[in-house]
C-alpha cells in the first residue's frame, strides 16, 4: 500500500525532476490523488524554488480545495487538478506545466499530430482550452476538464499543458513525451511539410500497452540523473 510518506517524496522528487529539465519554474505544479483517502498531494505554489522542494513541501488537502495544514496553500489553479481527479479514474496523477515548446504550440493554428513513435501516446490529436484565462473556479476546471474529455492532455491557449495520467511514474514520462514532440514540430516546421503519425500507426507500434512499463523506466532513468543534478548549474529561470 502506498503510504502518505511515500507520496509526498514521490511527488517532491518528480517536481524536481522537472525543474531539472526546465518545465517547472516560477509557475506550474503537479499533483498525486489517493482515491482510497480521498486526499490531494500537490506540489508548492507560484515563487516556491521547485529545485530543492522536499517531501515537507508537499501540500495536502481535499478536492473542495482545502489545504489540511493551515500554513499551506494550494496553489492558484487547483481546479485544474481537482477537476480532473474527481471526475477521471485514470487521473491519478495532473501535472499542469509552462513548458516552453508546448506553450509555443497552445497558440499555433496547425492541429497537433504525433511525429515520432513515442508521441503515439497522443494519437488521435489534443484538444486546445481557448480561454484567455486562469483556471481558478471549480467551474472553470470542470469546463476544461470537459473540454479535454478522455484524451491524456489539453494544451491550454497562451498558457501551458494539463496532462492526467495513472501513475507519477506516466506523468512524468508523458510530460517528457509531450514536450519532445512540440519541440520536434517547431524543429520539423524549418523542413517544409512533414509526415505525422496517425491511430492506426500507434496501434502497430503498439506504444499503449508498453506504457506503463517505459514510465517506470523514464522514472528510474531520470531519479538517477536527478539524484546527481548539481542545482548550482541550474539554467535560466522558467515562468
Amino acid at each position: 500500500m502506498t503510504t502518505e510518506t511515500e507520496l509526498r517524496e514521490k511527488l517532491a522528487t518528480c517536481t524536481r525532476i522537472f525543474a531539472m529539465q526546465e518545465m517547472l519554474g516560477l509557475f506550474g505544479h503537479i499533483s498525486v490523488f489517493d482515491p482510497k483517502e480521498k486526499r490531494v498531494y500537490m506540489s508548492p505554489a507560484m515563487g516556491f524554488d521547485k529545485a530543492t522542494v522536499t517531501a515537507d513541501d508537499i501540500v495536502v488537502g481535499d478536492l473542495n480545495g482545502k489545504a489540511f495544514n493551515t500554513n499551506q496553500r494550494f496553489a492558484l489553479e487547483w481546479p485544474i487538478h481537482m477537476a480532473l481527479h474527481g471526475t477521471r479514474e485514470d487521473a491519478i496523477a495532473v501535472a499542469h506545466l509552462h513548458a516552453p515548446y508546448a506553450t509555443a504550440f497552445s497558440v499555433s493554428k496547425q492541429a497537433f499530430r504525433p511525429i515520432t513513435l513515442q508521441g503515439t501516446h497522443f494519437a488521435g490529436g489534443l484538444p486546445i482550452y481557448h480561454e484567455p484565462q486562469l483556471v481558478t473556479t471549480m467551474e472553470m476546471g470542470r469546463n476544461m476538464a470537459k473540454a479535454m474529455g478522455d484524451r491524456p492532455a489539453i494544451f491550454l491557449k497562451g498558457h501551458g499543458i494539463a496532462l492526467a495520467a495513472r501513475s507519477i511514474e506516466e506523468m512524468l514520462y508523458g510530460s517528457l513525451i509531450l514536450e519532445d514532440e512540440a519541440t520536434k514540430h517547431v524543429q520539423a516546421g524549418g523542413l517544409g511539410e512533414f509526415h505525422c503519425f496517425e491511430v492506426e500507426d500507434a496501434e502497430t507500434f503498439g506504444g499503449a500497452v508498453k506504457f506503463a512499463d517505459r514510465g517506470v523506466r523514464c522514472w528510474n532513468y531520470y531519479c538517477k540523473l536527478e539524484h546527481r543534478w548539481n542545482r548550482n548549474q541550474i539554467g535560466r529561470a522558467h515562468v
